[in-house]
């Protein structure tokens, strides 16, 4: 399933003030993980969608 089609079936879910909150936990664990080597490839992407959702640049080391 690609992000797309996750994001258009939990709609209902992730437009909501909980949802976004609950992206933005997730977001920054992966964020947390990627700095320790884990898929650190994807970090400029998870970084893209957190600024998409709050609006502010995240910072990098």
């Amino acid at each position: 399933m690609t992000a797309a089609r996750i994001r258009r079936a939990f709609a209902h879910v992730l437009d909501t003030a909980a949802g976004r909150t609950g992206e933005l936990i997730a977001l920054g664990q992966l964020l947390q993980a990627c700095s320790r080597g884990i898929h650190p490839h994807l970090a400029p992407l998870i970084a893209r969608q957190a600024e998409h959702l709050t609006g502010v640049p995240v910072p990098t080391p």
